[in-house]
């Protein structure tokens, strides 16, 4: 896998002259990255370049130079510009959490989690490479009140990673280490490549791939045909559409119960020019088993689906965010097979928090 990805990254790497709409699309990217210093510069070289977006680029240029209280003599596109720029961001939060299962009565309880992430990023003159490190952590309230997720007192991640934006490719890839009070250091790995065949006004087509795996327990593969529709300001969406093989295991048993089936991923997001934005998701799954133990096993399927909605303001380095998010999962299993999973369960995550990006 890393040697497909280092081919194709060297046959990308044959780049021409970008166009407006390139500039442009990787400023908005930058943007949604948090990376806004290189969002300006590449919205200020847009700018200058022939092309169907100069009105709405110079709005926006505009906005960022009254916003910092810049002159046009001193924009950042009349300055010399250092391809490396380090940032830091991530949030607190404390969720509400809720756990239903058939049969059985509702559980009850709070998290109090917190991330920080830096990154150092390189701008070169058709890719942005960017070096990251992390470190979350999780502290769970009333555990003793949440009994069947059988959750650890608190949770830690330290992660690495690395990502590659260009004109038409997109690249993450990166590790993890975890550790809970229950169990000791253990890794997951994971891996985004998105390719952009087509662009035409604010909007591109494309295909992704996704690959994560925890070597203590599930594994994901996927492959999405993908549509984006890209705007500062207004309506800005997303769908991924397509196929995904899942694994996942019992922890009293070794063996791993294998599903494949299609999944669908949609966004939609609507970002006011006071800076409040709200954004609702989708990812939805319907899995069949396959290589079952026996015929009868084979015939178990699942839905599994999360859906959320968030409304956030950051004005500038600093902001403030509110949310609901539901995990949803249900078992089809034939009346005379029993398998060690609740047939029907429904988790929920109450979010507030805040969220800064320096």
């Amino acid at each position: 896998m890393r040697f497909l990805v280092i081919v194709l990254l060297l046959l990308s790497s044959l780049a021409v002259a970008e166009s407006q709409e390139d500039l442009y699309f990787r400023a908005l990217k930058a943007e949604e990255a948090g990376d806004l210093s290189l969002a300006i510069k590449l919205f200020n070289e847009a700018l200058v370049t022939s092309g169907p977006y100069t009105a709405e680029i110079q709005e926006i240029v505009d906005e960022y130079r009254e916003a910092l209280g810049e002159s046009d003599s001193d924009s950042s596109d009349n300055k010399e510009m250092n391809p490396w720029e380090f940032h830091t961001y991530g949030n607190l939060v404390y969720m509400g959490l809720n756990y239903w299962r058939k049969g059985a009565s509702t559980e009850s309880g709070g998290e109090l989690s917190s991330s920080v992430n830096v990154s150092l990023d390189y701008n070169s003159k058709n890719w942005i490479h960017s070096f990251g490190l992390s470190f979350s952590g999780d502290w769970f309230v009333d555990k003793d009140d949440m009994p069947s997720l059988d959750t650890s007192a608190w949770e830690t991640s330290v992660g690495l990673g690395y990502s590659l934006i260009g004109k038409s490719l997109t690249l993450d890839v990166g590790a993890n280490m975890n550790a809970s009070e229950e169990d000791d250091w253990h890794p997951d790995f994971f891996v985004w490549l998105e390719k952009y065949f087509a662009r035409f006004d604010n909007q591109k087509l494309g295909a992704a791939f996704w690959g994560y795996e925890n070597t203590d327990g599930p594994l994901s593969v996927a492959l999405y045909a993908s549509w984006h529709r890209y705007v500062k300001y207004g309506w800005k969406s997303s769908v991924y559409a397509g196929a995904r093989f899942e694994a996942d295991s019992i922890r009293s048993s070794e063996y791993w119960l294998k599903w494949v089936g299609p999944s669908l991923k949609p966004s939609i997001s609507y970002k006011f020019k006071t800076e409040v934005s709200i954004d609702a998701r989708l990812n939805l799954f319907y899995g069949f088993v396959v290589d079952g133990p026996d015929i009868d096993y084979e015939k178990v399927q699942k839905f599994s689906g999360s859906w959320s909605c968030n409304v956030s303001w950051v004005p500038k380095y600093f902001g403030l965010f509110i949310g609901l998010e539901q995990f949803y999962k249900h078992y089809s299993v034939p009346a005379d097979y029993e398998i060690g999973y609740s047939q029907e369960s429904l988790f929920t995550e109450y979010k507030a928090g805040v969220k800064w990006n320096l």
